[in-house]
């Protein structure tokens, strides 16, 4: 009879300890999510030669949770995400956003494409077109 209750003490010690610890590793593999989504920076001007933003996104990762800072002149410059349809076109409707230095967050899996409005900005390749996995 002593081994049973040794052991049923056993059982409830290590209930006891294994939701908090299983809290404690979901907290700190959060933490890593977090720690691990990077932030992109792209330089946002008119491009000195033709793929120059193709060639900029070459060889890049984007992951869900990363984000992109686009750094630009407001005066000369804005930026909006578009959809694939009017990337080509380089046409929107939407309302661009112009503060000089925007950030979009990559919160879901996808093709994100984003275009300047100026005219002729687009056409002249300052259009931008990235794969989030």
């Amino acid at each position: 009879c002593g081994v049973n209750k040794k052991l049923v003490n056993s059982n409830r010690l290590l209930q006891g300890v294994a939701v908090p610890l299983f809290m404690l590793l979901l907290g700190v593999l959060l933490q890593l999510q977090a720690v691990a989504a990077t932030k992109y920076t792209v330089d946002w001007s008119l491009p000195n030669y033709e793929n120059y933003f193709s060639n900029w996104n070459r060889g890049s990762t984007y992951v869900v949770g990363d984000s992109i800072e686009f750094l630009y002149n407001a005066e000369v410059h804005n930026v909006v995400k578009v959809s694939n349809q009017q990337y080509d076109d380089c046409s929107t409707n939407a309302e661009p956003v112009a503060d000089g230095a925007t950030v979009f967050r990559l919160n879901q899996p996808g093709m994100y494409f984003f275009i300047c409005t100026y005219p002729g900005h687009c056409v002249a390749g300052m259009k931008l077109e990235l794969r989030v996995i």
